[in-house]
C-alpha cells in the first residue's frame, strides 16, 4: 500500500491505513499493525475507526494520535497500546491535515497544512494555531524532530519551527533529487530524509539523505538498497531506522531496518572538511584533494540528481584529476565511500 500511516512510541512501531489504487479502484484501509524490534515480528491491533489514507500522525503520552486524511475533516483519534482502543480527542478546529508528516515537540503534537500550523496539548485536549509557516506547506511533505525543534522539507526547502519561541527558521535547502512523497525520521541529532518523486510521480529516487543541524549541512548517506518508491513511511525506534511500504507504480510492502552506525554515527563531523573538490563550477574536469592519512585505493562517485551513479574513481591521497568532459551542464555530487561511510559534495558543470 502507500501514503499509509507510520510512527512510533518509545519501544514499538506503527504502521495502518493507506490505499491502493493501481488497478483503477482505489481501495483504502483501517487495518493498524504493531511492530516490536525486539522480536522483528508484527501483531495486527484493533482497526482504526474508519478507512482512511493520506492521514498524519504524531505521538504525545506515548501514544500515537491519528487523524485528518481522505476520510476526516480534522477529526483525530489516539491509541492506547495497552488497552488495544481507540479513542477520539479534540478535533483540529482550523484545518484538515492530509498528505504531511505530523511531528512531536516536548509531549505536543504539530500538524500543518496550506500556511497554518496547529500544536495539539494533551494535557488540555486542545489546539492552537501557531505561527504561520513561511511558505505554503502543500501535500507530499515530510518532517522529522531534533531535540527541541521540529524541521519540515518541502520541495528543496527545509525549514526550523521551535516552540519556545513560536518562530520559523529557513535552514539549508534540500539538495537530493527528491520533490516530495518522501519520508523522514530522526536519529541522533539527525534528521533523515528517505525516497520520494522527483518532479513528477512517474520518477522516484532512493537517496538516503541526513540532515545536520549542528553545522547546518546536508549529507548523501546512501542509497537505499530496495525498490526506489514514493509514499513510504519511515520510524526510528532506539537509534534505529524502519522504512517500508510505498509504491512506484506497484505497491509494496517490505519493511527495513537502517543502521546508522555504518555511516553516519561513526562518521566524524570533520570529515567532509577533510577533502575537497575544485574547481567548482568546472567544465570540464575537478580535482579531488585527500589529506596524506586518507589511505589509496579508496572509490569515489560522480552521481547525478537522481542518483545515478555516472563515474567510479580510484582515489589517492594527494591530487586525483577526474575528466569530465563527457558531462553535460548541470549539478552532481561527488562522493567518498571510506569503511561503509559515505560523505557527498555537490559541484556544478557549465
Amino acid at each position: 500500500r502507500h501514503r499509509a500511516v507510520g510512527c512510533a512510541t518509545e519501544n514499538k512501531g506503527y504502521i495502518g491505513l493507506g490505499h491502493v489504487n493501481g488497478s483503477g479502484v482505489d481501495i483504502s484501509y483501517k487495518d493498524w499493525w504493531e511492530y516490536d524490534p525486539s522480536s522483528d515480528s508484527w501483531s495486527q491491533k484493533a482497526n482504526f475507526p474508519m478507512n482512511n489514507h493520506g492521514a498524519t500522525s504524531f505521538v504525545v503520552n506515548d501514544q500515537p494520535c491519528v487523524g485528518g486524511g481522505s476520510a476526516l475533516n480534522g477529526e483525530f483519534y489516539t491509541f492506547d497500546p495497552n488497552q488495544n482502543t481507540w479513542t477520539p480527542i479534540a478535533s483540529c478546529p482550523f484545518f484538515n491535515p492530509g498528505d504531511t508528516q505530523g511531528f512531536s515537540v516536548n509531549n505536543k503534537g504539530y500538524v500543518y497544512f496550506g500556511t497554518n500550523m496547529a500544536e495539539y496539548d494533551p494535557s488540555s485536549n486542545s489546539w492552537m494555531l501557531k505561527a504561520t509557516t513561511p511558505i505554503t506547506f502543500g501535500s507530499w511533505t515530510c518532517s522529522f524532530t531534533i531535540e527541541g525543534s521540529g524541521y519540515v522539507k518541502a520541495g528543496n526547502k527545509l525549514y526550523e519551527y521551535k516552540p519556545e519561541h513560536n518562530t520559523w527558521t529557513q535552514r539549508a535547502n534540500f539538495p537530493g533529487s527528491s520533490t516530495g512523497g518522501s519520508y523522514g525520521f530522526s536519529i541522533q541529532q539527525r534528521g533523515f530524509i528517505t525516497c520520494g518523486y522527483v518532479g513528477g510521480l512517474s520518477t522516484v529516487t532512493r537517496q538516503v539523505w541526513s540532515f545536520y543541524p549542528g553545522n547546518n549541512s546536508w549529507q548523501l548517506e546512501l542509497e537505499f538498497p530496495g525498490t526506489s518508491r514514493r509514499f513510504p513511511v519511515a520510524f526510528a525506534i532506539h537509534n534505529r531506522g524502519y522504512f517500508g511500504t510505498g509504491t512506484n507504480g506497484i505497491n509494496l510492502n517490505d519493511f527495513w531496518q537502517y543502521n546508522p552506525t555504518i555511516n553516519t554515527a561513526d562518521l566524524s563531523e570533520n570529515l567532509e572538511n577533510q577533502w575537497r573538490i575544485y574547481p567548482n563550477p568546472s567544465t570540464d574536469f575537478i580535482d579531488v584533494e585527500l589529506p596524506t592519512e586518507f589511505p589509496s585505493g579508496q572509490i569515489g562517485e560522480v552521481r547525478n540528481l537522481t542518483g545515478q551513479v555516472i563515474q567510479r574513481i580510484e582515489l589517492y591521497a594527494g591530487l586525483t584529476r577526474i575528466d569530465l568532459s563527457s558531462l553535460t551542464s548541470g549539478t552532481y555530487f561527488f562522493s567518498l565511500q571510506q569503511q561503509g561511510k559515505q560523505v557527498s559534495k555537490m559541484f556544478k558543470i557549465l
